[in-house]
């Protein structure tokens, strides 16, 4: 098969949102045939497939990819892309069809799980210019990268998406399950010290929570960067130092209404890279994925890595 600039890779991801998944899978093939766009498609086996099967496709020279399925979906893309070492990804473009739990990505570009409207946006929609975050360690000796397009966390926000993820074992996906788990870790999780290190910043002291973003939104619609915009070639970071019982109750009062970083235990600042090492066994998650790796963490943005079709 001859794969032309107007054909599109479809990964689509059946656990995301499992209801009605046959009927909308069927509905957007026959739209986008209806519509003269050709495409190919795979869909997810497991955890991890999603960076297989994306960087098969840019390695055929695919140049639009479209996501059906949700943040860790988009993440896992973006890293088989990005992984597959094409000199330019600023020409290639990508889509998404949200189906997933927290729907964060989607979220800060007003697309819903309204499958009608997602599929309207893809039809009819513009192409925006976005920049792609990129976390380089190191696992026993050798390098190892990670690219993410919404945020990576880490302390108190790894630890609930760890929770997050175990929960989901028993009830499924859902979208009240963040909130759930940091209910369960909040009062139970204890700081650690962190040094951080950028070109205007350096912070060496215990921290309890760290996100690191390239959007605004995690967790479920939380704003702990309410700020942070996936276009200017900036990562935006949010520390919350050492808290007492009332800088818990008071933080998690604003993390819905985007005024976390009023808070007097937060630190917030811009940057386009930055160091951070930390205690060894601490988790990093990226876009919700528990991230393989351990301390030191260079990370650091790609501006305009990458076009996106969005309203």
């Amino acid at each position: 098969m001859e794969i032309t600039p107007q054909h599109w890779a479809i990964i689509i991801n059946p656990k995301s949102g499992k209801k009605k998944f046959r009927q909308q899978r069927k509905y957007l093939f026959l739209t986008l045939k209806h519509a003269g766009i050709q495409f190919d498609y795979r869909i997810t086996r497991f955890a991890g497939h999603a960076i297989k099967i994306a960087r098969l496709f840019a390695e055929k020279k695919f140049q639009n990819f479209m996501v059906v399925g949700g943040d860790g979906t988009m993440s896992e893309v973006i890293n088989g892309i990005f992984s597959a070492n094409i000199e330019f990804t600023h020409s290639l473009k990508i889509a998404l069809i949200p189906r997933g739990t927290g729907n964060d990505w989607g979220r800060f570009w007003g697309l819903s799980r309204d499958y009608n409207h997602s599929i309207e946006v893809f039809l009819h929609g513009k192409t925006q210019s976005i920049d792609i975050g990129k976390v380089n360690y190191e696992v026993e000796g050798e390098k190892q990268t990670h690219f993410f397009i919404n945020s990576v966390g880490l302390g108190l926000d790894a630890t609930v998406v760890n929770i997050t993820h175990q929960l989901k074992r028993f009830v499924g996906s859902h979208s009240f399950l963040y909130t759930v788990a940091l209910l369960c870790a909040v009062f139970t999780y204890r700081a650690h010290k962190v040094l951080i290190r950028s070109q205007a910043n350096n912070f060496n002291e215990k921290m309890f929570t760290m996100s690191v973003a390239n959007g605004c939104y995690s967790g479920g619609g939380m704003k702990q960067t309410p700020k942070a915009l996936p276009y200017d070639g900036l990562l935006d970071v949010m520390m919350a130092k050492k808290p007492t019982f009332f800088d818990i109750i008071g933080g998690l009062l604003r993390l819905f209404n985007g005024k976390l970083l009023e808070h007097p235990v937060i630190v917030s600042f811009q940057a386009q890279s930055l160091l951070i090492d930390c205690h060894k066994n601490a988790l990093m998650e990226a876009d919700g994925i528990l991230v393989n790796g351990a301390s030191p963490y260079s990370i650091s943005i790609i501006p305009g890595a990458i076009q996106m079709i969005v309203p």
